[in-house]
């Protein structure tokens, strides 16, 4: 995989607005990104409910991860 398309993957997990166009028009999104050929033809095939719940996982772990943090009894510290 290219570097260009894991740097999209990135983003579109990431980025609400790009995420909701690429759901709503996957063809459009990636012209204008600017992917062609054979990289356009796999984003385009790309699972689009995989596309929602790998974001949405991800949504979960950042969110996670700005919780206060804990010690290892279980109980907040500071």
């Amino acid at each position: 995989m290219s570097a260009a398309i894991e740097s999209f993957l990135a983003r579109l997990y990431a980025d609400d607005a790009l995420r909701e166009a690429f759901l709503a028009d996957p063809a459009c999104v990636v012209r204008r990104e600017g992917f062609e050929g054979r990289d356009a033809e796999a984003l385009v095939a790309t699972d689009l409910v995989g596309v929602r719940l790998a974001a949405e996982s991800y949504a979960r772990k950042r969110a996670g991860r700005q919780r206060k943090p804990r010690s290892f009894l279980g109980r907040e510290s500071g």
